[in-house]
């Protein structure tokens, strides 16, 4: 028993000192491991971010509404151009508009002509004619535009008709018209009666 004794301690002792020296000892294999189901860190991902959508495309800027046409310059015709008649004032939709006079319809008077400067920069000419007929409200009158472009030796300029509109009182009508390359556009008025005036309203023109 005393010699059975002797190595049991002996084998103790042994044990002790391999721990002691060489620190060895006993480690779980599964200890430092993440366990199922569980993910690391989140990943630095913007689409990880549970405060964050997907990224959406900017909205689309609309383009430009196009510029007044009284906002231009008259090259010939101002004197045509007269105050908005006082029953049309206050009118929704006519604090840009312009007035022509209408023509006397005599022998050398068939129509009134009113030119704005382009010098092609523009592209497309867009507005609404109206008729103010105190005399016969179904009265027409009737606008039509020209594109207007010097010619190359700058020996004149040619008219090119773009469009033409007829309208009366009630019943406005609306004209769209290319000018695009023009050096200006005339816009010429023809009424049934004098007394009539046409009403350009909403004219825009749209830069190229």
């Amino acid at each position: 028993m005393t010699t059975v004794a002797t190595i049991i301690g002996v084998l103790f002792a042994g044990a002790a000192l391999l721990r002691d020296y060489f620190n060895w000892e006993h480690t779980d294999p599964e200890a430092g491991r993440t366990p199922t189901g569980v993910t690391g860190a989140p990943s630095p991902d913007a689409s990880g971010d549970p405060t964050t959508g997907p990224a959406t495309a900017a909205s689309p800027t609309s383009g430009p509404a196009g510029v007044h046409l009284d906002s231009l310059p008259v090259e010939s015709g101002a004197g045509n151009i007269v105050a908005l008649p006082r029953a049309l004032k206050g009118t929704a939709g006519l604090d840009r508009a312009v007035a022509v006079r209408c023509p006397e319809n005599s022998s050398g008077d068939k129509q009134r002509e009113v030119t704005y400067d382009l010098r092609r920069r523009y592209l497309d000419l867009t507005l609404t004619v109206r008729a103010h007929s105190p005399g016969d409200p179904q009265a027409p009158v009737r606008v039509t535009a020209y594109a207007a472009v010097r010619r190359p030796d700058d020996s004149g300029v040619d008219r090119l008709r773009r469009a033409l509109v007829d309208a009366r009182e009630g019943a406005p009508g609306k004209l769209a018209a290319d000018v695009a390359g023009a050096d200006g556009v005339i816009l010429s008025v023809e009424c049934q009666f004098p007394d009539s005036v046409v009403i350009l309203a909403d004219t825009r023109v749209t830069p190229a």
